[in-house]
């Protein structure tokens, strides 16, 4: 009775823990870190992949293929390139994803579907980034440095948004911009400078499409504008007359991250004209100013004065590239689906936006000068 008893035991446990039926072994999996989009001259989408190879057989150092394949959707050109290569292939969790001007300027979300339709391909933490010209190209270098290409380009990618010369964007928060009718996206621009990988900008987006471009200069006065910053903001700023090659006539100051003030105000006029008010109280350490005389309070006080004014004309000059760019990143649209329901339902949103009045102010208060005073 008791064996009887025992094997029904390992029966139901047959049944009910019936193991790793489903399991998805990495043994022979083929680990993609970077994966780039283009368009051939014939309109023809080109993927390039930098597949890496961990096993470990080159004297503790990592090393990487790149393979490209084309095709009428992202899922085919992959699978031209598993044709190529040994193993399945399988996306690092920490990987980057870089679509090129020339297919940006296409509609993005279709290069973008299949990598938010597959359960197993992540999100999260997948950089994305547009390359001026070939973003293929970049991947041929293979490596910089000590690092393999895609390693590079992500690291690269993170440390300048810490800087907040770029805004952070994966994969996974792209997603609800892209397809929210009153806001719209950016993502960080890079091109080839030589054998440089240099960081160009910020590139705006309108809808889906590339529209135009932020310097890599406007990209730290535009994050802050955001309200959306991390741990550095640094800036350098012509105060004197004389020539450029003279450091005497610039300082260089740095944010206070944790004291910054944004402020963004929306306002309907009964006309139904549209004004925002975006203001920024930024306190600031002085990092680099040879003339000096920072323990003289006048003087702080004027460059206070003179600072306000260029950052408030750099503000100015960034809203009316988004403006010219049919660029929402505000997201002014979406606090008028939110606060103006009945206005939004009237409005040609697109045609609308140029005609918003901007009114930015940025208030620099110079708060500290180092150790040398």
């Amino acid at each position: 009775m008791k064996k009887k008893r025992r094997a029904l035991g390992m029966l139901a446990l047959l049944i009910f823990m019936t193991g790793c039926w489903d399991q998805d072994s990495l043994k022979d999996a083929r680990l993609a870190n970077a994966s780039a989009y283009d368009l051939t001259p014939e309109g023809i989408l080109l993927q390039t992949l930098e597949i890496v190879d961990d096993s470990g057989n080159n004297q503790g150092k990592s090393a990487n293929e790149i393979h490209s394949g084309t095709g009428n959707s992202v899922r085919q050109s992959t699978d031209k390139i598993r044709a190529k290569v040994t193993g399945d292939i399988r996306y690092f969790k920490y990987g980057v994803t870089l679509y090129g001007t020339s297919l940006a300027q296409k509609d993005l979300y279709p290069y973008l579907d299949v990598l938010y339709r597959e359960p197993d391909h992540p999100t999260s933490h997948v950089k994305v980034a547009i390359v001026e010209g070939s973003a293929g190209e970049l991947m041929n270098k293979k490596s910089v440095g000590s690092l393999l290409i895609g390693e590079f380009i992500t690291k690269k990618i993170r440390s300048l948004e810490e800087m907040c010369v770029f805004p952070e964007v994966t994969l996974e928060t792209l997603l609800p911009p892209m397809l929210d009718p009153g806001q719209d996206f950016v993502l960080p621009y890079l091109s080839k400078d030589g054998e440089d990988i240099v960081a160009r900008g910020i590139a705006l987006f309108h809808g889906q499409r590339f529209t135009g471009t932020l310097n890599d200069e406007q990209g730290v006065l535009y994050v802050l504008m955001t309200g959306k910053w991390k741990d550095t903001a640094r800036f350098v700023k012509r105060v004197h007359s004389g020539p450029a090659s003279d450091l005497q006539n610039f300082i260089t100051y740095q944010a206070h991250i944790r004291n910054i003030k944004r402020q963004l105000i929306v306002k309907v006029g009964r006309d139904g004209q549209i004004d925002v008010y975006l203001n920024l109280k930024l306190p600031v350490d002085v990092v680099e100013y040879s003339r000096d005389h920072l323990q003289d309070k006048d003087n702080v006080m004027r460059l206070n004065r003179q600072l306000s004014e260029i950052m408030t004309q750099d503000a100015e000059e960034i809203i009316r590239t988004l403006q010219k760019s049919g660029c929402d990143a505000f997201g002014i649209g979406r606090q008028l689906i939110a606060h103006h329901p009945t206005l939004w339902k009237n409005l040609e949103w697109n045609k609308e936006y140029p005609n918003v009045r901007f009114h930015p102010q940025v208030t620099v208060n110079i708060v500290g000068n180092g150790i040398l005073n």
